[in-house]
């Protein structure tokens, strides 16, 4: 049965002298390589190519995707479309996500929360605060101590950057647009001054820790027409992927090599994401390790005993993405070498490094 492989983080985010893969015993995957045919495209953020997969069209400027929408759908616990909840399909969501503001020279710089940063207690008494000088706008609450939503009691029209655009970037470059623009810049302000007053922070800073000094707010939408499931099933606990599953009328499983090779599915591995977006190069190696001994080396012998008709592997990243395609045929041509990671990598062109007041462009959104 074919398997769609969707790894963003797979290609690392920046050339080093030292390759990032340096060392590394991946079998499977440079087998993989070999055996099939690949090409690395355009760079792709995550979220518009999960998108894409799902059949939704590129967002524009008037037309964002309701990214917090769907990403708040594929929540673990109840879920906002479900009418016993009292959240419709027509319910307008932001996603609220705690960050750091910090100066480098003259920028100001936007940077997350890894997952052990914070904890549900912190979360849960800086929503209580938003909450409360917020009510006006609607209902604040905290899926995961680094996953924030904004419920709103009224649609926007605004224009949003989605976070993984940001994080590492001057904030200045990528403030809300559209017609409701003022008022969530004002908002966003207005958010800065809570947390930066709040107790909380300040027992952070003191133990030598980073607040939690602003909200980043995007994936403005309601859930609209429904994405189209690309697979038979989707396994992915990231709630974006989750969410689109949901939304195209499917209860998304978390991954399993076993389950995907018995049928058509989408996998999303999102494991390699976080530690490429930190430039966590330990991190990084060791998720891949775990990727090879769980899911390339499996793969790898599934297609050559015959058991995996298709593969489709794809990795979203800021310096391209690699698509792979590999038939079950593909597992008699003997006279393929297997295809070194370490050298995939150094074909990939450097990011190009703008100085820091240069603007992105608007198809960069």
């Amino acid at each position: 049965m074919p398997i769609q492989l969707l790894i963003p983080g797979l290609l690392w985010p920046s050339a080093s002298l030292v390759g990032p893969a340096s060392g590394l015993a991946l079998p499977g995957l440079e087998r993989l390589l070999g055996l099939g045919r690949w090409r690395i495209g355009a760079p792709e953020a995550l979220d518009r190519r999960l998108a894409r997969s799902f059949g939704l069209p590129p967002a524009t400027a008037g037309a964002p995707l309701p990214l917090a929408a769907l990403r708040r759908l594929g929540e673990a616990g109840e879920h906002p479309r479900d009418p016993a909840q009292g959240a419709g399909t027509d319910a307008f969501w932001l996603c609220a996500d705690p960050v750091n503001l910090s100066f480098a020279r003259e920028h100001l710089l936007l940077n997350g929360f890894a997952e052990d940063e914070l904890d549900a207690a912190e979360a849960a008494e800086l929503v209580a605060a938003l909450g409360e000088v917020f009510a006006g706008l609607g209902r604040f609450e905290a899926c995961a101590p680094t996953r924030w939503y904004l419920r709103l009691a009224a649609p926007t029209r605004v224009d949003l950057y989605p976070l993984d655009d940001v994080v590492g970037r001057p904030v200045k470059h990528f403030l809300p647009e559209g017609e409701d623009a003022r008022r969530w810049q004002r908002t966003m302000n207005e958010a800065q001054i809570v947390l930066h007053n709040h107790r909380l922070n300040r027992r952070r800073e003191e133990a030598g820790r980073r607040a939690v000094n602003s909200l980043w707010l995007w994936g403005a939408g309601a859930l609209g027409t429904a994405p189209r499931a690309p697979a038979a099933a989707v396994q992915a606990v990231d709630p974006l992927g989750a969410g689109l599953a949901r939304a195209a009328g499917l209860e998304p499983t978390p991954p399993q090599l076993e389950t995907a090779l018995r049928g058509d599915t989408l996998v999303l591995l999102d494991t390699l994401h976080r530690a490429a977006q930190q430039r966590d190069v330990d991190a990084w190696r060791s998720s891949l390790e775990t990727l090879e001994r769980d899911w390339f080396a499996p793969l790898a012998a599934a297609l050559g005993g015959g058991t995996l008709d298709a593969l489709h592997l794809s990795a979203p990243g800021d310096r391209g993405t690699l698509e792979l395609d590999l038939r079950a045929r593909d597992r008699w041509k003997f006279w393929r070498k297997p295809c070194a990671f370490g050298t995939l990598l150094e074909t990939l062109a450097p990011l190009p490094a703008p100085p820091l007041s240069d603007a992105p462009t608007a198809a960069s959104r």
